[in-house]
């Protein structure tokens, strides 16, 4: 997702099309992101519905989270354009489809791999009774709960997302009329997108840790290492963002 400079209707506002440097590095990563991401989730997608009939719970949150990740970068296209161009060219009505996807389907990614790190602390504290409480049909149910959540709760994104020019230039960017709107959309978005989910992955991973520890597991040093990879991954990817964003409230 491109960056936000949060500032109300009435002031100056800078955009991330402002500055040349930015731009051209903003498309260059996003440019690789596309060429390697995108084909390999929908060779994901396709693995998985390739082998329907031997789906589990594994596979079918693997396959969500290949479907969300897919269609982030399938929206990357668009946000390299504009930042070539500088200009957004796409009208106001994509504007705020466009980030309303972007913000969808980052926050699926997020509650997936929340889900994933529960679904681990089950099959490992309680492997017997797993299959009892994680049926086929509960993991649907708690997927499909998952994508309405994420639908209401990237509705911001449609309310505050729009098209301001400069001249010969269109900007695509969040606008608010006061600075109450600021604060209530980017702390939404840092307990939603972050706090909340960031907590229950830490809590899952160090119950797994401790029932590690408590095995005769042979790898289990190389399971603690992985496991302490995927929550600082976590972290470092999607800790910056909030960061900025909080930056800016704090300014107001």
């Amino acid at each position: 997702m491109l960056p936000n400079t949060n500032k109300s209707l009435n002031s100056t506002q800078e955009t991330i099309v402002d500055s040349t440097a930015s731009t051209t590095m903003g498309a260059l990563i996003l440019s690789l992101v596309f060429l390697l991401g995108f084909p390999g989730n929908i060779f994901i997608i396709w693995s998985v519905l390739a082998r329907a009939r031997k789906q589990n719970v594994t596979t079918l949150l693997i396959l969500n989270l290949a479907i969300a990740d897919g269609s982030l970068m399938a929206l990357t296209p668009f946000f390299i354009i504009y930042l070539i161009f500088k200009n957004w060219i796409f009208g106001n009505v994509m504007c705020k489809v466009l980030f309303y996807l972007c913000l969808l389907n980052m926050y699926a990614s997020i509650y997936l791999i929340t889900i994933m790190s529960l679904y681990r602390v089950l099959a490992i504290r309680w492997p017997h009774r797993v299959r009892a409480i994680t049926g086929k049909r509960t993991v649907m149910q708690v997927l499909a709960v998952t994508w309405v959540l994420v639908m209401l709760a990237s509705i911001p994104a449609l309310l505050y997302r729009d098209t301001r020019s400069s001249g010969e230039r269109a900007a695509c960017d969040s606008y608010h009329a006061t600075d109450k709107d600021v604060v209530i959309q980017y702390m939404l978005e840092l307990v939603v997108g972050f706090c909340f989910p960031y907590t229950v992955i830490v809590v899952s991973y160090i119950c797994i840790l401790k029932r590690i520890r408590q095995t005769k597991f042979r790898r289990r040093i190389r399971s603690e290492k992985l496991i302490l990879a995927i929550v600082v991954t976590f972290c470092l990817f999607w800790l910056p963002y909030h960061v900025v964003n909080m930056v800016q409230v704090g300014e107001l």
